[in-house]
């Protein structure tokens, strides 16, 4: 057989360069969530402390927080945030603090015009809360998985629509933030040569990410229909007050205490 003479014939293609931040960026952005989630829910280092109890713990340590009107208490709040920062490791940390400091710093940006109408005093209580409510909130979350969470939120009678909703969105960030990163990546190995409408790429992953999760639901919806689930979530079996529960409950009359002292009979 013959071959032809253009089929023979050498070409020296070069793609001209393009940048693909934006696909690098969405993909290391996806596989970072990814991998938060997964790390949180493999947390085992504290399953000897009920969420239960750390939820109850940490709903009266915000009533606390929220309440004080001096700064000493919140400096006595902070010593023992930091002790507990302590513990985490150095990549948490990190993040934790980040986010704590950036909520803060908002806050402050919000209340900074209070400053010039000679309530200074007081409005910079705002910040130094919002940094230990946000703080504590990651903690929790560091310490805890979400499925204990999830489960323990039964005990304290929030509605059951509340607690699937919360639930299922946490799984389906999951599932398809899985699917994005496949998308992304198979996006970003055939993208060769210069692409002038990047918009259309990732257009197009947001329009088939919709209709998969629209697919998820509809297959998660029969699936509960064929298992015949009611939207039921029974309350998590009762718990007795263990050492550990029996720690958190001494620290929080210790703070109880404090808080008297430093704001009742200042």
């Amino acid at each position: 057989m013959k071959i032809p003479a253009w089929a023979m014939r050498e070409e020296s293609y070069e793609p001209d360069r393009d940048r693909d931040y934006f696909i690098s960026r969405s993909l290391l952005r996806v596989m970072k969530v990814l991998f938060s989630f997964r790390h949180q829910a493999r947390k085992t280092q504290w399953n000897h402390v009920s969420a239960v109890g750390a939820l109850c713990f940490l709903i009266g340590w915000l009533i606390l927080t929220v309440s004080a009107h001096g700064a000493a208490f919140l400096f006595c709040q902070l010593a023992f945030e930091l002790l507990l920062l302590c513990l985490l490791d150095g990549r948490i940390l990190r993040q934790l603090l980040g986010n704590a400091l950036a909520a803060a710093a908002f806050s402050a940006f919000l209340v900074a015009p209070a400053i010039w109408l000679g309530n200074g005093g007081n409005v910079l209580l705002i910040p130094c809360k919002t940094f230990l409510t946000v703080a504590a909130l990651g903690m929790l979350t560091e310490f805890l998985p979400w499925n204990q969470l999830t489960a323990a939120m039964r005990v304290f009678h929030l509605p059951q629509v509340v607690i699937f909703i919360f639930d299922t969105t946490l799984r389906y960030i999951v599932l398809l933030g899985e699917i994005a990163g496949e998308m992304l990546t198979a996006l970003k190995l055939r993208s060769i040569g210069h692409n002038p409408h990047k918009g259309r790429a990732l257009s197009g992953v947001l329009g088939v990410m919709f209709l998969r999760s629209r697919e998820m639901s509809e297959e998660m919806y029969q699936a509960m229909v064929c298992r015949g689930y009611t939207g039921e979530y029974p309350a998590t079996a009762s718990w007795s007050l263990r050492r550990a529960e029996f720690c958190l409950l001494v620290i929080f009359l210790l703070f109880v205490l404090l808080y008297l002292r430093l704001e009742v009979m200042r």
